[in-house]
């Protein structure tokens, strides 16, 4: 019975955890950028011509990704110069908004203003997911 109520207790951590987790990266995202769901997203940045943004990795990449976007690997972009133009909007996505949250940051860092940073709510494997339904 004590290993039983143990079980529960870890696994209720846990939830609590994730909950919070989703619930602070939210917040922070959407203080760094605009967040739209995946289909404004892809609207968005089709109405505008903005730069679209695939910070994945290149095996991910070259396997499937949005028309038009270029790769740019989160760890490359954190060590320097991302060579984006500031003056259009930036459309950033990664496998999940938590990916594309760290570039958001730096990107701002960099000079890049929130109004013109747009992420994609859930990621890329959300929207993967939803496509296949």
């Amino acid at each position: 019975m004590q290993i039983l109520s143990f079980i529960t207790l870890i696994l209720t951590f846990f939830l609590i955890f994730y909950a919070v987790s989703a619930i602070s990266s939210n917040v922070l995202a959407r203080r760094r950028a605009t967040v739209l769901k995946s289909d404004a997203f892809i609207e968005r940045q089709q109405a505008t011509h903005g730069q679209l943004i695939d910070v994945r990795e290149k095996k991910p990449f070259k396997r499937s990704h949005l028309k038009g976007a270029r790769n740019m690997p989160a760890l490359s972009l954190a060590q320097g110069k991302s060579g984006l133009r500031q003056d259009i909007p930036v459309f950033v996505y990664g496998d999940t908004l938590a990916n594309a949250l760290g570039v958001a940051k730096r990107l701002r860092k960099e000079g890049f203003n929130r109004s013109n940073l747009f992420l994609m709510a859930g990621g890329f494997r959300q929207f993967a997911a939803k496509q296949k339904r």
